[in-house]
């Protein structure tokens, strides 16, 4: 896919990631925030070992 890196169009893979959570026992905004981390994670697995 087109990304745009250090202002300049570039194509790089991307992974779709998808989850689905009920409403009734977590609520949107942890949603997010879980995915967010997953998302960061994935981005710079050495993070695992600094933390």
């Amino acid at each position: 896919r087109p990304m745009v890196v250090n202002g300049q169009i570039a194509v790089r893979k991307m992974m779709n990631l998808s989850s689905s959570f009920d409403h009734r026992v977590v609520d949107g905004m942890d949603a997010a925030l879980f995915i967010q981390a997953i998302r960061g994670l994935l981005e710079q697995p050495a993070s695992l070992f600094v933390e």
